[in-house]
């Protein structure tokens, strides 16, 4: 099952390397454009059998499923592995800034994502997902997630 994950914090480029993984040729999922998350009693949630759906489409390709959702603790093991995007708190701010009406648009949401950022690297690395820097420009970072995909295969 070759699907991986692309997780990380708001702003980190989760949408943006998923439309060039598209854009290559690869089966990619956007968690949140292409619908697949749910709420869930206050938590965004993507369901396990979603997650085998989509491994099952995939076959054997190497595809991808790029977002960040509440219930990652209950998914991660249905992937072949975890890439987690990281960029620093400066980024992360200009990147928000330029969604005038995304998530992370009000006040509240923006310290909600950078409580979340201040953490999610150390996190996500103890899960044993591997970190990309996502302060790169996108080709790169795409280049970097194919390599580790290729890896864990």
């Amino acid at each position: 099952m070759p699907l991986f994950y692309v997780a990380g914090v708001s702003g980190a480029g989760k949408t943006t390397v998923c439309a060039e993984l598209v854009r290559r040729g690869h089966p990619a999922y956007d968690v949140d454009a292409d619908g697949l998350a749910e709420w869930v009693d206050d938590t965004y949630t993507l369901s396990p059998a979603t997650v085998r759906r989509l491994a099952a489409e995939v076959g054997d390709a190497v595809g991808f499923v790029c977002g960040a959702v509440g219930n990652e603790g209950e998914i991660w093991e249905l992937f072949a592995h975890v890439i987690s995007l990281s960029v620093d708190a400066d980024t992360v701010r200009r990147r928000i800034a330029q969604r005038p009406n995304g998530f992370g648009s009000t006040d509240e949401e923006l310290q909600r994502i950078l409580g979340w950022h201040a953490t999610i690297d150390a996190d996500n690395a103890r899960f044993g997902a591997t970190l990309v820097d996502a302060g790169q420009p996108v080709v790169a970072v795409t280049d970097q997630v194919l390599r580790i995909a290729e890896e864990y295969r």
